[in-house]
């Protein structure tokens, strides 16, 4: 398990840098600890999968970049891992619009209150 912990160290590694992100940048993104940040990255502690969804977000990879352990049986079909692309980005959408619908709602409860008061 320490193994896989490391790889899965290696990658978060991996992918901060690429963004040219301090550990700090990076826990700041997923709002931890950035010496949480570093125990993920030397394979003392693992995210839970909600978290590395969030890390995955904020560096811009598929969670798949995170969670593929490299085996080979593991290794999807090139159509499996487009597919799995293309439903990670409507999964993204789907939390954007959420997030918006629920600002709408929040406005329109606003406006409702506002417009019996004045009645």
């Amino acid at each position: 398990m320490a193994k896989k912990n490391g790889r899965l160290g290696e990658r978060i590694r991996a992918a901060r840098a690429e963004r040219g992100w301090k550990q700090k940048h990076l826990a700041a993104e997923v709002s931890v600890e950035p010496i949480t940040v570093s125990r993920w990255e030397r394979g003392a502690t693992t995210p839970d999968l909600e978290v590395l969804r969030l890390v995955a977000g904020a560096t811009g990879k598929p969670l798949s970049f995170f969670v593929d352990d490299g085996a080979p049986s593991a290794q999807a079909s090139p159509e499996l891992a487009d597919a799995a692309t293309r439903i990670e980005a409507a999964a993204g959408r789907i939390a954007e619009e959420s997030e918006r619908i629920a600002v709408l709602l929040s406005e329109l409860v606003e406006e409702l209150r506002a417009a019996r008061s004045g009645s």
